[in-house]
């Protein structure tokens, strides 16, 4: 019997749609019945997920990493922590050294729900900063206020808490509105963050600013700009996405990128159940009932999916065997200043990770990956 001990929850109540999010979420309405909605969603979706467990020869065993995301899991509030705590009783519990981690977006948390939250084993908060500027904030249809932004900041800091930030790069207008990155990096950075996401901003075709959003090698300049400043801070470039500095990196996330089982309740929740080295499940919850859809994942899926999470990380790939073709590829990344090759080992830097999906096409047409 093979355990598993990560889990992914999806909360998907947001104080306000943002025009630019394409994830699954819904408008909380307070008054309404949709907390007992969604917690009936989640006890009905307990048997079902138990079964594919089951089936699979997997169980739990104490979880190593919970993430609660969303949507905006801090509108669960202490009903969720309520929640939560019943079904650690009951259902799971967590390890001594359980990474517990809740997305909080400003404006919707207040101090006794976080410590409510607290209580039951919550150690870390991932804040959905996305930018320092009001004029950005407005731009991406963002309903928090720049002082409830600095009032978690400000929390976070006096409690020494264990925080990360979501920054967004590749905002609309930030060409022609000379957006201060560096600004907004050092305000952030006197609070103290542990770690912080670097995501780009990749909107849909009816995205109202979608003839607005800045070109391509102005959004590298972005990143590289980015990458540099923060190491120069003593932040690691750990992920395509993700800097932290040294033992605050994402164990939750870490699991994904190394292809591990990590399970996944909610609406539109995806879990992976690595069964072997040539098979796994993966599986995502519908919306408007507790059933989801499954997807079996073969040898070439899985070999595709080691190597495109590992060329995401600065751990790299090593390939089983090195082709004399395999390594030309390499070595043209290398003389690109794309990356570099050591010990059979092919690791990018961050001039490599802003193309990783060029990279992967590479692959591809000469039928390596």
């Amino acid at each position: 019997m093979t355990h598993v001990s990560s889990l992914y929850l999806h909360v998907p109540f947001c104080k306000h749609l943002c025009n630019y999010c394409d994830f699954y979420k819904k408008q909380y309405d307070p008054a309404s019945n949709q907390l007992e909605d969604f917690h009936q969603f989640l006890n009905q979706s307990w048997d079902a997920h138990e079964n594919l467990l089951k089936d699979h020869g997997m169980k739990w065993s104490p979880l190593e990493s919970i993430y609660l995301g969303g949507g905006t899991p801090s509108l669960w509030g202490e009903a969720g922590a309520k929640f939560m705590q019943s079904w650690l009783q009951d259902k799971l519990s967590l390890a001594q050294d359980c990474e517990f981690t809740m997305e909080v977006d400003p404006g919707t948390w207040k101090p006794e729900m976080i410590q409510s939250w607290r209580n039951i084993g919550l150690n870390r908060i991932s804040i959905g900063t996305q930018s320092l500027d009001p004029v950005f904030l407005k731009i991406m249809d963002r309903v928090h206020s720049l002082e409830e932004t600095h009032e978690l900041l400000i929390y976070c800091q006096k409690e020494q808490l264990n925080f990360s930030l979501d920054f967004l790069l590749g905002i609309p207008f930030s060409k022609e509105k000379n957006r201060d990155i560096k600004n907004e990096l050092d305000q952030l950075l006197q609070y103290g963050p542990k770690h912080i996401s670097l995501y780009i901003l990749n909107a849909r075709s009816k995205y109202p600013f979608i003839d607005a959003l800045p070109d391509d090698e102005y959004i590298r300049e972005e990143y590289l700009f980015v990458s540099e400043y923060l190491q120069s801070k003593g932040f690691k470039h750990y992920e395509v996405s993700n800097f932290a500095l040294p033992g605050f990196e994402s164990r939750h996330n870490i699991k994904y990128w190394r292809g591990e089982s990590v399970t996944a309740l909610g609406p539109t929740g995806t879990g992976l159940l690595n069964i072997s080295k040539k098979s796994g499940v993966r599986y995502k919850w519908k919306v408007s009932r507790a059933e989801f859809e499954t997807e079996n994942l073969g040898p070439d899926e899985i070999k595709l999916e080691h190597i495109y999470l590992s060329l995401r990380t600065s751990h790299g790939w090593k390939p089983d065997s090195l082709t004399p073709q395999l390594e030309g590829i390499f070595e043209k990344w290398v003389e690109r200043e794309l990356g570099f090759f050591e010990k059979g080992t092919m690791r990018l830097k961050p001039s490599g990770f802003v193309i990783l999906d060029s990279l992967m096409d590479e692959l591809f047409k000469e039928k390596l990956a």
